[in-house]
């Protein structure tokens, strides 16, 4: 017994020995080397940024002017306004939807999304693959063969005319296991009975047990903790870009949603100043009419009508233009339950906001480069270019492996396996072992470094790739900022205009009015008012383009700041389908879902009583042409506020101080800490709103 626990002793201790060089192995080869490249490459990437906020000076939020900036009223509410909240088509069952709506329903119903949510969790599966090596292997193989050949001795057999003959049964089982380390351990226990008819094999059915543990540890190439784990740390790395495309694949299809409804808020206010335009132009032709007997002309009543029947084709073309912008926010939405019949029509609850903005380019700038996902995307793949970097590096060394084994054998001559496998551990048995070492090194090394070139190339390639993804952001941030400014301006000159051309319908149609009998003036100003009528609703339609145009603007600043998803309190959620798959989800938080509303209208306004309120216009301008949002990375050409109509914009969360923040050491500090969030981090979870969204909040907050 003594002997017995002498044995499992000096197994133990064989065991501890390996243990600890395996633990030993386990430091970082190359984690210095990595260390200082993140750390040297976070001081340039930070310099960078520091000049680039910089020059983002107070400057940046005038442009340049002729003459004083135009005024609008605060309380100004367009005459369409609640119209076009109300039903529109007779014979219609209208259902009134925020923003907000679409979006639930968007991301519950809409297979795109569903598309774009699937490629983060099919890269997680990487994560579980690259695990996988170190899987622990169970294994198990049995045998038996027989032998019989003829013998050239007859000290083999005892006679030349014998055959040697042999019968071999054997089984081996075990467990199999890779450690971080790099170490390939095996522990296996095989047991062997054989039957021969040879002289020197006495007796001649015996049973052989062998227990026996080998080690193979790499101590170059292939060893230590960092490299054995840097596979599943580039899987995590991926899921994390996977995550970031996600979201911003799910932003760029909400911003399709935004624009197909402020496009079906314009197709339906077109629709609306038509109708009011033809109306007045009937009455106009109706009031000529009545007068052809008296002192109309031919010529004035021709004339009229042709403007009538004008007015109506544009009418037919706006009514038109409605059902198409209505078809595009279904298809986008992909809910069956949205305008299921015909007769449905799709009211828009939400109304342009005319209020100021006040921008901070600074803020912006900065709020972008923390939140925008292309950023943290091109940080996320240099990190993971300078692990492939590292484990290259390391694949330049020579094969160096250690090899240790150790078993304890056991025989028994009667035959038995139990007796055969207890004899491991009785009398003088003592483990054997084996010490080894074995190299291996190809003279050129070709392959080895070509990878390793290969990598510092990639290292530099996506060095450029995040500088070009910086400015980028920036430049959308700087276009999306001018656009604001530009757009509010615009459109209170807009604004003088629409009230001067509504005064000019007033009294031309005052003075067409009280023209009577034979008097010359009648014609002349009745070809006055039908010019006046098309001016008119010129302005109206203008106005009412602008006063998109500015909504969509400053919801272009808030997608270029990458907050879109933390303003409209989103999160992604995690869950299983039917078939027990994970699933992602964008869902609000469970208390703040929305059913169809009807939408509350605005102060009453109705249009100017002495004039037609006309709208001429052809069909509304056309949606966005696709409803999948654009494969970019980042890296394209900044595009107008308007081909990026976008969700409407909450007050930017930034990490820069209130000052002019990259000449100070708290704002150098500021970038810094974005340089090392990006290069450490996954993305933000998204940040709870503290009230209805909308522009008016956000002009309020920003004052």
């Amino acid at each position: 017994m003594g002997r017995f626990w002498d044995t499992k002793t000096y197994i133990l201790s064989c065991l501890l020995a390996a243990g600890g060089l395996m633990l030993a192995s386990c430091q970082a080869h190359f984690e210095k080397d990595e260390q200082a490249f993140g750390h040297a490459t976070q001081q340039r990437l930070a310099n960078s940024f520091h000049q680039q906020i910089a020059e983002l000076s107070q400057a940046e939020k005038h442009l340049p002017t002729t003459g004083a900036p135009p005024k609008m009223p605060a309380d100004f509410t367009p005459w369409w306004t609640e119209p076009v909240c109300a039903k529109l088509f007779d014979g219609s069952r209208p259902e009134a939807y925020t923003l907000e709506n679409l979006y639930v329903r968007a991301l519950a119903n809409s297979s795109q999304i569903r598309v774009f949510s699937d490629i983060p969790l099919i890269r997680e599966t990487g994560i579980q693959e690259a695990r996988g090596a170190f899987d622990t292997h169970l294994f198990a193989e049995t045998a038996y063969e027989y032998v019989n050949e003829p013998v050239s001795s007859s000290l083999k057999t005892g006679a030349l005319d014998d055959r040697f003959k042999q019968w071999d049964m054997r089984a081996e089982a075990g467990i199999r296991k890779k450690y971080l380390s790099g170490a390939d351990v095996t522990l296996s226990q095989e047991l062997r009975r054989t039957t021969s008819n040879s002289l020197g094999f006495d007796p001649h059915s015996q049973v052989s047990a062998t227990l026996a543990l080998t080690i193979n540890q790499p101590l170059l190439r292939g060893a230590g903790c960092e490299y054995n784990r840097a596979h599943i740390r580039i899987a995590k790395i991926d899921t994390q870009i996977a995550r970031n495309e996600f979201v911003r694949q799910a932003e760029g299809h909400l911003l399709s949603i935004n624009q197909a409804y402020w496009n079906l808020y314009f197709a339906r206010a077109t629709c609306l100043q038509t109708q009011k335009l033809v109306k007045d132009t009937a009455d106009v032709v109706a009031k000529l009419e009545q007068r052809k007997d008296i002192d109309s002309i031919e010529s004035d009543r021709m004339r009229a009508k042709a403007a009538l029947s004008k007015r109506q084709a544009d009418l037919v073309r706006a009514e038109v233009a409605v059902k198409n912008a209505e078809d595009r926010i279904k298809a986008l939405l992909d809910d069956p339950t949205l305008l299921p019949s015909p007769q449905a029509e799709l009211l828009p609850a939400n109304a342009p906001s005319l209020r100021p903005i006040n921008i901070d380019m600074k803020q912006a700038a900065a709020t972008a480069l923390e939140n925008r996902p292309e950023i943290l995307q091109a940080f996320l793949q240099l990190k993971a270019a300078a692990i492939r970097k590292s484990i290259s590096k390391n694949e330049l060394l020579p094969q160096l492996d250690l090899i240790l084994a150790s078993s304890l054998m056991g025989l028994d001559k009667a035959g038995g396996f139990a007796d055969g496998f207890d004899d491991q551990f009785k009398g003088d048995a003592h483990p054997g072992f084996l010490i080894g070492l074995r190299f291996d090194y190809p003279v050129e090394n070709n392959t080895a470094k070509a990878v390793y070139l290969r990598r510092r190339l990639e290292i530099r390639q996506q060095l450029a790739d995040i500088q070009t993804t910086v400015d980028t952001v920036l430049l959308e941030v700087k276009i999306s900022a001018r656009e604001v400014m530009t757009a509010y301006r615009e459109m209170a000159t807009r604004y003088e205009a629409l009230q001067a051309s509504e005064e000019d319908v007033r009294v031309l149609a005052k003075r067409w009015d009280s023209s009577g009998g034979t008097e010359k003036p009648a014609s002349g100003y009745l070809q006055l008012l039908v010019d006046a009528q098309d001016r008119c609703a010129d302005a109206e339609g203008q106005f009412t383009r602008s006063s998109v145009l500015y909504n969509v603007a400053a919801i272009a600043l808030q997608r270029a700041q990458g907050t879109l998803l933390k303003y409209e309190d989103l999160e992604i959620n995690r869950t299983q389908d039917n078939a027990g798959l994970p699933v992602l989800n964008i869902s609000k938080k469970p208390d703040n879902h929305f059913a169809p509303v009807t939408p509350t209208a605005p102060a009453k306004t109705t249009a100017p009583t002495t004039a037609p309120a006309p709208a001429k216009t052809t069909a509304p301008a056309a949606p966005a042409s696709t409803a999948k949002p654009a494969e970019a990375s980042g890296k394209t050409a900044a595009a107008s506020a308007y081909q990026q109509m976008m969700v409407a914009p909450a007050k930017p969360t930034t990490f820069a101080p209130a000052t002019p923040a990259a000449t100070t050491p708290a704002g150098r500090a500021a970038a810094d800490a974005v340089v090392k969030r990006a290069m450490t981090s996954v993305a933000l979870p998204p940040a709870k709103a503290d009230a209805a969204k909308t522009i008016d909040r956000w002009a309020s907050t920003n004052k």
